[in-house]
This record gives C-alpha cells, structure tokens and sequence, in this order.
C-alpha cells in the first residue's frame, strides 16, 4: 500500500483518511438500523424495510440535480453541504419513535448521502492520472470497508436492545464522523472547484448523458448487480441471520468485520492482478463470486449449528467478489465520461445504486417477512449470476483502453 501512496498526492492522501473516519462511523449504524427500528422502535420488518427503500427514493429524486450542480458548481462545495446534512440526518436516528419520523428522517439522510457520492467520485477521478483511477478507486473502496468493519466491530460491543439509548449514541458518533469528515474535505483547497470553461464549451445535459448507450447499459447492469449484491446484503442478512439464523444482534459486527479484513488484506494485491486485465471479463468473476457466496448462506441458515462459521465463509467469498467491482465500477463509468459530463455521469451511477438500495429493502422485506428465505436467496443468486453474464457482453461496446486492456496515453 505504502508504494501506491507514495504517487498520491497530499491531497489524495487526505481525502483518503477522511474517508475513512466517515466510514467509520457508518459502520457503527449501518449495519444495525433495520434491527433498530424493527427491535428497538416497534416497527414492522415490512416496515423497516420499507423506510430503506424510501431514503432510496429520496436519493433518486434527487441525484439527476446533484449531478448537474457538480457539474456546474464543481464537486467541492457541493460535497460540503451533503456531508453536512447527512450529519443533521444521521444524529436524528436517535429520536425516531413512529413511522412518520422515520420517513422524514431518512427523506433527510437520503438527500445528504445523494450529494456525497458524484462529488466524491469527480473528485478523485479529478486528482488522479487517468491510468492511476482504477488502484485509487480501490484503495478508496479499502478505506471505506475498513472504517465500515472497524464501526460494525465497535457498535457490536456497544448496542443492546433493551438499552435505546445505546443506538442513541452510535447515532450521535456517526453523526461526529461527518463533521470530521467535512473538515478533512474543507482543508482541499485547490480542489475539486468549478472547470474553467471557454465560451465554445458544451455546457452538457443529460440528454446528452442518456444518448451514450453504453452508459444505458452500464447502468442497467449495475441496478441488477447491486440489487443482488450490496443492496441485499445491507438490508436482508442481518433480519435473515437473526430472525431465521438465530444469531444474536452482537454477532454481525464480528460477521461484518470478516467482510472487512478481507477487502482490507487482499485489495492490494487484486488491485496488481487487475491491471491490464478486461474489466467486462471481471464483471463475470463478480456475478460467480456472488452467487456462491447466497448459495452457502443458504447452506449455513439450514445448519442450526455452523450459522455463524458458514455465515462467516459466505461473507468473504462476498468480500472477494468487492475487492474486484471497488476499483473496475467507478473506472469504467469514468473511462466513458467526458470532462464537462463527469459529474452527471457519477450521478447516473449514484443513481444505479440508489435504484437497488429502493428494490432489494422492499424484495427483502416481503420475501423474509412472508417467511421464503430460501426462495429469496436463491433468486438473489440467480440475479448475481445473470448480471455477471450481462456485464461481459458489455465488451464489444468499449475500447481496449476503456476495458482496461490498454493504458490511455498520457497528454501530460
């Protein structure tokens, strides 16, 4: 790692840690919030679940907008209001007590976190050679799961739920996060600011963005590959592993934290393996990866006894399956994208996850609600595997060097 930070400048490396700290204290929640309104608030798991898909919503309302400020506005300043009100959000967790609450706190969560992802990918696409996107990205996405798994670690020893109070408190450390999160971005000076544009510039729309057919295809393949994959994982494994498992609350945070240090050990050396290699074959190896990995949690919640171990297994195979699609999702987005577009292309893409963090809460939430865990894994499995086959025929579309299977020549 220390060799690829070592061409990062210092205001990478900042971005990098600040990163981090955020992530952290998404961890401490993430992982817990459909259990904590269900278990702790009263809420119903339809309901639960139903209140992610609608912070989905929220984000894609609202993501064609940010895209279109990033672009105008440079990704900078917008990703410092998002941040801020995400901080607002998140600390309002806390005191959720109805259905009503919940929709209007998540409404607020959902708006920051859609002004955070397009500025943060323009952002880094921004300060590094184009030939160097696909490690950052990576090493950004390492950043994200260690934070993540260290935060999931951390509030599995702290919450308890006869004990609201102590998801109180994750709330309000989440929200801390942010705020450090926010001064790490603010200290970017020279950064992430608005493009300098000559009068015969094209000023860009996204009927512009939407006649790239491949992005159209991109994006149609990535709203099925996170649906099967993140989305699911994020809004499905902690009710099935707790409702049908029989694991308790405090495990996920050590079953997070084996997703963790397996992106955290191996993403390095993948990131080596991935250079010069096809980025649509890779896709396929993403699809494989994630089927197996729902086909043994399917095997581990029939095995009373081995839930946990299996769970575990399962949850690193997921994790190998990341430390591919971390670094060849956003290089292939920004591959295609032309300058004065950037930021409306991150948007679309923003956009591909927030359309699967809307579908796979309520998919979930119906299936494990109406008691078809084993139908609901398999489907999500099946998914996985034919958005790995729809991801390899993306190649004909791309270019050697937009596939990733030769270096762009440097205009430095």
């Amino acid at each position: 790692m220390s060799s690829y930070l070592s061409s990062a400048t210092p205001q990478v490396k900042r971005f990098l840690c600040g990163a981090l700290l955020n992530s952290l204290g998404g961890g401490l929640t993430l992982p817990i919030l459909v259990v904590y309104l269900n278990q702790v608030r009263g809420l119903s798991m339809t309901s639960a679940s139903v209140v992610l898909s609608w912070m989905a919503i929220v984000g894609l309302l609202s993501s064609p907008a940010i895209g279109s400020l990033v672009d105008h506005f440079g990704p900078r300043v917008i990703m410092l209001c998002a941040i801020a009100i995400e901080a607002i959000g998140t600390v309002s967790w806390g005191h959720v007590h109805t259905i009503g609450q919940a929709y209007g706190v998540a409404a607020i969560v959902a708006l920051g976190n859609a002004g955070i992802w397009p500025p943060q990918a323009t952002m880094m696409s921004r300060m590094v050679d184009e030939n160097d996107r696909q490690k950052f990205f990576g090493l950004q996405f390492m950043m994200l799961n260690l934070g993540l798994g260290l935060g999931g670690m951390i509030s599995s020893f702290i919450v308890r739920i006869e004990e609201p109070q102590s998801f109180v408190r994750l709330f309000i450390l989440d929200g801390l996060s942010y705020l450090a999160f926010f001064i790490f971005v603010a200290t970017l000076h020279g950064v992430g600011g608005k493009l300098e544009k000559n009068d015969d510039d094209e000023q860009g729309s996204y009927r512009e963005v939407l006649r790239d057919k491949r992005l159209v295809k991109m994006t149609l393949l990535a709203i099925l590959l996170m649906t099967c994959g993140y989305a699911s994982m994020d809004a499905g494994i902690p009710a099935l592993l707790t409702t049908y498992g029989g694991l308790s609350v405090s495990q996920l945070g050590p079953l997070w934290a084996v997703n963790t240090g397996v992106v955290v050990a191996l993403q390095i050396s993948i990131l080596k393996r991935l250079e010069g290699r096809s980025r649509t074959r890779l896709l396929g190896l993403i699809g494989v990866l994630w089927a197996t990995s729902w086909l043994v949690l399917g095997v581990g919640v029939q095995i009373k006894s081995a839930t946990f171990v299996i769970a575990c297994v399962s949850t690193a195979i997921f994790a190998v399956g990341e430390t591919v699609w971390s670094p060849i999702g956003s290089a292939l987005q920004n591959a295609i994208a032309p300058e004065h577009l950037r930021g409306r292309y991150n948007a679309i893409a923003g956009i591909a996850w927030v359309m699967a963090s809307a579908i796979g809460p309520v998919f979930s939430g119906l299936m494990l609600g109406h008691g078809f865990e084993i139908e609901w894994i398999l489907t999500i499995a099946a998914g996985s595997f034919i958005a790995g086959y729809l991801g390899m025929g993306l190649k004909r579309n791309l270019t050697a060097v937009e596939d990733g299977r030769e270096l762009a020549e440097s205009h430095s």
